[in-house]
């Protein structure tokens, strides 16, 4: 016993060996499988921080689409990237430095662009109808960088929709993500009046109809003032001759504005968009969905016809005073907010002027209609016409994620 424990043969150094041999083929692939796993996480988390900051610059281009919509030309929105500085553009630094997270110091490159969702315009138009309404020429839920490669950065073919896509790239993990947007339409509440004013007058003392308060529609509207009595300085008009027909005039209208101060801004903010917006000067034309002049004294004569009854448009004045005469001919509705607050002829519809829809001057400034003969016909259709732009937002089932390659 005592000989073979001074024994030096070295068989139990070779079981030992083999023993750490596996230990360390254990170990090594141990390390192995943890190295990659560390580096597919890091991997997905780059990704991921793409991802995070892909969507927050679609979200942030929607947004700036909600508050300035491109429809016309002049609005339409630039390529996007890093160095961008363009109001139209989202805040990149800002949008990394909230979802970039530690992965930022590796380089965030990113792009947004704004396209039409139609591969043919459907051309230039004055009718109201053709805005935001179903596009033969869409590709409503489908986007393509190749088929869309040539479509316009604003809403070209009316209809309220528009591609919004942005990508976003750190080590070389680009993330691309598309969304349809749509911008809502509001349908402003407007008084179901044929005149809406602080006071009423005709210009002519004959016996004929000058203010027909039926035209097309099922029954009369309202002549509505706010002044009190009928008379000079309140409702001066021929009741026995039949200058309203039928009578529908009635007195002490209670609503100070036919719109909210809201209202008239959302307004003001569509007709910027649409390029149909006058902050000083005269329109060369009344022609359109939606014209609105912001301080103005205007006057127009001639042999004009503006819009039409299939298509009737909206004339706002936010301060000044509006004159029609000649064979003027408009199609619509005219408001006049009268901010100036005076109390004195706001709008005047004479010579052989003829306004089919409604008018509505705001406080306590008047109307003068009928110069010559029947200057104004009410028309229902026109006080649905005031519609202005709300929120956008990316329609349900469009937000997608795309393959690209820039």
């Amino acid at each position: 016993m005592r000989a073979r424990l001074r024994s030096e043969r070295g068989s139990v150094l070779i079981t030992a060996m083999v023993l750490m041999s596996i230990m360390l083929a254990v170990g090594l692939a141990t390390y192995g499988l943890v190295d990659s796993q560390t580096r597919e996480s890091g991997f997905e988390r780059i990704r991921e921080t793409s991802f995070n900051v892909g969507e927050g610059l679609l979200g942030s281009q929607v947004f700036i689409l909600s508050r300035g919509w491109p429809g016309t030309t002049g609005r339409q929105y630039p390529t996007c990237t890093n160095g961008s500085t363009n109001s139209k553009c989202p805040n990149g630094t800002a949008i990394i430095s909230d979802f970039g997270g530690p992965d930022v110091g590796r380089g965030v490159s990113w792009q947004t662009r704004v396209v039409d969702n139609a591969l043919d315009a459907i051309g230039s138009t004055t009718d109201s109808q053709t805005r935001c309404t179903s596009n033969r020429n869409a590709t409503p839920s489908y986007y393509s960088d190749s088929r869309l490669a040539g479509a316009a950065s604003w809403d070209q073919n009316g209809d309220c929709r528009l591609w919004a896509r942005a990508t976003a790239s750190i080590d070389g993990r680009r993330r691309t993500f598309v969304g349809l947007v749509r911008v809502e339409q509001v349908n402003e509440d407007f008084p179901k009046n044929t005149v809406t004013a602080g006071w009423f007058e005709t210009l002519n003392n004959g016996n004929k109809v000058l203010v027909n308060t039926k035209g097309d529609a099922a029954q009369a509207a309202p002549v509505a003032v706010r002044c009190p009595t009928i008379g000079p300085g309140c409702a001066d008009w021929e009741v026995d001759k039949g200058q309203v027909s039928p009578d529908t005039v009635t007195y002490s209208y209670p609503s100070p504005t036919a719109l909210s101060a809201a209202a008239l801004d959302r307004l003001r903010e569509r007709a910027q968009a649409d390029e149909s917006y006058y902050a000083t000067g005269c329109p060369p034309s009344l022609a359109g969905p939606l014209v609105f002049v912001e301080d103005a004294n205007c006057s127009y004569t001639g042999n004009s016809n503006y819009n039409s009854t299939a298509f009737p448009g909206v004339l706002v004045f936010a301060r000044g005073t509006l004159s029609i005469s000649g064979n003027v001919e408009y199609q619509g509705l005219i408001y006049m907010a009268n901010l100036q607050n005076s109390t004195g002829l706001v709008l005047t519809l004479g010579g052989n002027s003829l306004v089919t829809g409604s008018v509505a001057v705001d406080g306590n400034g008047g109307v003068a209609v009928g110069e010559s003969k029947e200057n104004l016909v009410y028309d229902p259709n026109a006080s649905t016409r005031v519609v202005s732009y709300g929120n956008a937002g990316i329609i349900q089932n469009t937000w997608r994620e795309i393959p690209a390659t820039s």
